[in-house]
């Protein structure tokens, strides 16, 4: 059950087909506006203080995590701030990289350029981040406070997409490393990012940023380009920002270390790789093709039958009439179109930012402020794609047979004979064959999104003692296209219908056969091209695909004006809208002996709106051997009122330097699935200047988006090895329940070679909203730690030790594959819940008979997730030869990672395994070291910085599990542990600017290698040999140059 329930994770983000380090420094500290001030003398310690942490105008500060304003930096809750300053450092290629290569998010793999041909948050392109595994949809993020609208492409707009914001305005990046549902709502389970521009900007300052690879000649290159302007007056204040970035795709072909992709089997016995041979140089085959591998794809030959003998099998040939058998292991050579595929996305953003400020002077010093973000990205996706004849998806006239049966011609019984069928199979008595084409000619997914977020609204005084109010007005709205190169099964089926041209037909709608083919030197044009009569029809633009020319078949060389006529861009367009009215109110209540007490109170009101509309084809499912979709269109509506009150119990007393309670709590009504109230409770104690203790208890709530709720029947395609009865009679014994189901269903249609039955194709899925009938997840969490302070002095010292453990309950999610599972290994197969979403296999004289034909998958609640770990960070400085030395560490150890599909299974840890995107699993430790030394004088800094990703093993899920061509294999699931170091050196140069310098990734560090698998199983991405995950750099070696001017 442990890997049925991975792979059902896996499967929704990997099989579902449809087609550095960070910013360095951290502190655990809090802080949320305005212009750089030194901490006030009851500031927190300095493990969770960085440097040139902003106060607002008044002296008080808003901490990420609360809605009260203080006047110090001390905080019970955990944060995490990354600062502008040290992401150049860095060498960070953008805002979205800072946030996904901190330790905090790297424990897990997330959603990046990396992630491309499957179905996927936000669509191809698309940057996200989730905390502690529980994936982006319950990680909060915010811009200044304020949630940030999901973007992207397609229904599946579940999170903000970082892709959007901007880096040269950034001031900070704060992470709370725990729930907070009871202060910002629904999302908040994992925690809450909050990202914080600049608002008091002077001058004009202009960025340029560039990061080159050096270790290939290839794509992966970065260039970003920013101006910041502002102007701070006496009432008021505005900042404007423009940025442009690009991004370089890099392709198969641009690193050598995935340009030779493998299954990587291995021999038992001897540890031998094993595999596919090329017969050219007697070595194992790149690119190979096996029946449920996932290295290669089937190319270069056909599937035959001889209607005079029954044989049937696999089979190629050339010009002069020479065929050859091929098995299930052998593709007749690498494609070199493959190699031209992207595997990270070449994008292109622009990014306009806008705030302002202006003190009215009346109204209780009442100050009126804007902000406004708009961003266009524009991302596209080059990949090679198969061409393969499924006649069920056919007219039923397509000609893929020829030769005579008994002596007859076959079109004489009817059949639709081709005029390109070779020669050198009829000649064998071959009468039916259905290639494996893989074009030269790259396919095209593009996407663009535009994404506007405006707010406005008034903050003043209240007139009641220090109270004071903020009453906001928020817009959100993303507009998308999308396109990706398509046919259709009218083009291809026209395509594969011909007639003798008659004349008047123009010459590039016309095909000829070649010599080795039954119509020799005759032209043929599409018969839809031809009226009843005879003649040309003016207008008709279909050309015939002759598919049995060796040079199409073997190397894909289809004619542009058949390709072009075959495949055109398909269309659709995405709109999105959250419009939120919010108002806060925060103050001081009374004063205790530990000091004065505060609270905030407030109210929020959100409507979040839906339309995703497919291509009309893609709607009428008239897409070829390819996924469809329905309108996805849907909205939802939450008011919620909250409030929060902080406490001091004790202060400045023996052993109780700080005692503090936070409590917030939060009431919540859903149009879609009713009311809800979540808490949170935390508390520090501070015994002196040295030490200090802090927890927190809470719960945390996240209501289903709406792809979950409405996604319209939108289906895709499995691979075969999804299918429970694939090779079921080499994987069980004969008593094992899964063969007996196995054997039941597919003796009545395959006879005796049931036994022997190994999927060739695989189903079609349709995945289904559950709107009305889902419920809201609900999540606890809690966690304590200490901090260590050395008070101040010339050697400044803190270390944080935080335990943390959050679980959440009735997870929202689809069972993909799962249900497959449950379904054969099931004692009262075929009658239970399962099996009733499962159709009829394909029957008896289907070309695919035997396999699974569609399956419905609908979203629904499940029982668990759950994960805890310990947090450690720690910070060392002190003054050396006359300059500053800082040591920075963070690092966090995973202890479990539960998932819990339904309630009578036992939870299943994954921690330590190979982590898929989106899923709690990935490695026990990760960290990040950073060493930095300013020299006298503040000019010069230098940085060396580390980054530590664990290893993780995945090794029990492909034992006993056999190749179905080469038997017994072994797999190594096995990533091991990896580092990755950084190098830069800082200059400020008078009349000049800043200038940084740096290596990314100076040891060229690779990513793990890892086995291909024939089965769901034990599959997991792969980019050429390597494991596909957020935690590795794919680019390698890299120099950057950061250089910043600021005109005063």
């Amino acid at each position: 059950m442990k890997t049925s329930i991975k792979k059902a994770a896996l499967c929704s983000a990997t099989c579902l087909s449809v087609a550095s380090m960070a910013i360095g420094t951290t502190a655990s500290a809090n802080a949320q506006e305005t212009t750089a001030a030194t901490a006030p003398e009851d500031s927190a310690p300095p493990s969770i203080v960085s440097e040139n942490v902003p106060v607002q105008s008044d002296g008080t500060i808003i901490v990420t995590g609360s809605r009260i304003r203080r006047d110090n930096f001390n905080t019970p809750g955990q944060v995490n701030i990354f600062t502008r300053e040290d992401s150049v450092l860095a060498g960070t290629r953008s805002t979205a990289e800072v946030l996904q290569s901190a330790t905090v998010t790297s424990g897990t793999s997330q959603i990046n350029g990396s992630f491309l041909g499957y179905v996927s948050e936000g669509g191809p392109a698309a940057n996200t981040v989730g905390l502690r595994g529980l994936s982006s949809s319950r990680t909060l993020v915010l811009l200044n406070g304020r949630r940030l609208a999901p973007a992207g492409v397609g229904p599946q707009l579940v999170a903000a997409d970082l892709n959007v914001l901007p880096s040269a305005v950034i001031q900070r990046v704060e992470v709370l490393r725990e729930g907070a549902s009871s202060v910002y709502g629904s999302d908040a389970i994992a925690g809450v990012i909050n990202v914080i521009t600049d608002p008091k900007v002077e001058g004009i300052t202009l960025d340029a940023f560039t990061d080159q690879p050096v270790t290939h000649g290839g794509g992966g290159r970065t260039y970003r380009g920013s101006v910041v302007a502002g102007k701070v007056f006496d009432r008021g204040h505005i900042t404007a920002s423009f940025e442009y970035r690009e991004q370089t795709g890099m392709r198969v072909s641009d690193r050598g270390i995935f340009s030779c992709p493998r299954d990587l089997y291995f021999d038992p016995t001897s540890g031998a790789e094993v595999g596919a041979i090329d017969p050219a140089t007697g070595q194992l085959m790149c690119f190979p093709y096996t029946t449920g591998g996932n290295s290669g794809t089937a190319s270069g030959y056909g599937i035959f039958f001889n209607f005079n003998n029954g044989s049937a099998g696999r089979i190629t040939y050339d010009k002069d009439g020479n065929t050859r058998l091929v098995n299930g292991l052998f593709r007749v050579g690498p494609s070199p179109t493959q190699l031209r595929d992207h595997i990270l996305s070449p994008i292109r953003t622009y990014t306009g930012y806008l705030s302002g400020a202006y003190e009215l002077g009346m109204l209780g010093d009442a100050e009126i402020y804007t902000e406004a973000l708009f961003t266009r990205r524009e991302s596209h996706q080059d990949f090679s794609g198969q061409i393969s004849i499924n006649q069920a998806n056919l007219d039923p006239g397509v000609e893929v047979y020829g030769g005579s049966y008994d002596g007859t011609p076959l079109s004489e019984y009817g059949y639709p004979t081709s005029p390109f069928f070779p020669t050198a199979l009829s000649d064998q008595g071959i009468n039916y064959y259905t290639p494996f084409i893989l074009p030269n000619t790259l396919r095209k997914s593009s996407q663009r999104v535009d994404f506007l977020r405006w707010n406005g609204g008034l903050r003043g005084s209240t007139g009641l003692g220090d109270w004071r109010y903020d009453a906001n007005f928020q817009y959100s709205h993303t507009k998308s296209r999308y396109s990706i190169t398509q046919t259709t099964p009218e083009r291809l089926s026209n395509a594969l219908k011909t007639i003798l041209a008659p004349a008047g037909t123009p010459a590039d709608l016309i095909t000829y056969a070649t010599s080795y083919q039954a119509g020799a030197g005759n032209g043929y044009t599409c018969a839809s091209n031809v009226d009843g009569s005879g003649n040309f029809i003016s207008g008709s633009t279909c050309v015939p695909l002759n598919m049995y020319d060796v040079d199409i078949l073997v190397n894909g060389q289809i004619p542009a004006n058949v390709y072009n006529y075959l495949y055109q861009p398909d269309v659709g367009h995405t709109k999105f809208d959250q419009t939120t009215i919010s108002l806060n109110m925060d103050g001081s209540l009374f004063q205790i002996p530990g000091g004065m007490v505060r609270a905030a109170v407030g109210y929020e009101h959100r409507h979040d709106k839906i339309n995703d509309t497919p291509s009309i084809d893609a709607q009428n499912a008239n897409l070829y051997n390819y996924s469809s979709a329905q309108i996805t269109k849907g909205s939802d509506t939450v008011d919620e009122i909250y409030g929060e009150v902080n406490i001091p119990i004790l202060s400045e007393i023996p052993f109780f330097k700080l005692l503090e309670l936070n409590l917030s709590g939060r009431y919540t009504h859903y149009k879609s699935y009713g009311s809800d109230f979540t808490y949170h409770a935390n508390a520090q104690w501070a015994l002196n200047d040295w030490i200090r203790l802090r927890g927190n208890y809470g719960t945390s709530f996240r209501a289903p988006n709406l792809y979950e709720q409405y996604v319209a029947d939108q289906t895709g395609f499995y691979s075969g090895s999804v299918d429970p009865c694939s090779g079921f009679g080499t994987a069980y014994s004969p008593t094992d329940t899964v063969y007996k189901n196995c054997l039941a269903v597919l003796q009545p249609i395959l006879g005796a070679n049931a036994v022997n039955y190994v999927a060739t194709s695989g189903p079609q899925v349709t995945t289904r909203g559950g709107a009305g009938l889902l419920d809201a997840e609900k999540s606890r969490s809690w966690g304590f730690g200490t901090v260590l302070t050395v008070p101040s002095g010339p050697i400044d010292f803190s270390f944080a030790v935080d335990y943390w453990n959050v679980r959440v309950k009735g997870e929202v999610t689809t069972l993909n594959n799962l249900i497959l599972n449950r379904c054969y290994e099931a004692e009262d197969f075929p009658n239970n819940q399962y099996c009733d979403l499962i159709d009829a296999r394909r029957p008896a004289g289907d070309p695919q008979q035997g396999t699974l034909s569609s399956f419905l998958n609908p979203y629904l609640n499940v029982s668990l997730q759950s994960a805890s770990g310990v947090d450690f960070d720690m910070r060392f400085s002190a003054p050396i030869a006359g300059g500053t030395f800082v040591a920075r560490a963070e690092a966090t150890r995973n202890i479990h990672q539960y998932y819990q599909l339904f309630a009578e299974d036992e939870k299943t840890d994954y921690n330590g395994t190979l982590g898929v995107q989106g899923f709690g699993a990935g490695p026990k430790w990760v960290g990040n070291l950073n060493l930095k030394y300013e020299f006298p004088g503040e000019k010069t800094i230098v940085r060396w910085g580390i980054k530590y990703v664990g290893k993780q093993d995945s090794s029990a899920d492909g034992e006993g599990i056999p190749s179905p061509f080469l038997g017994a294999v072994d797999y190594d699931l096995v990533a091991e542990a990896y580092w990755e170091h950084e190098v830069s050196i800082q200059w400020k140069i008078e009349d000049l600017g800043e200038v940084t310098l740096g290596v990314n990734n100076l040891f060229n560090a690779k990513p793990p290698i890892i086995s291909s698998c024939p089965v769901s199983a034990c599959q997991y991405t792969r980019i050429g040999n390597r494991f596909n995950s957020s935690n590795y750099d794919m680019v390698g070696r890299s120099v950057f140059m950061n250089v910043t001017r600021t005109f005063k």
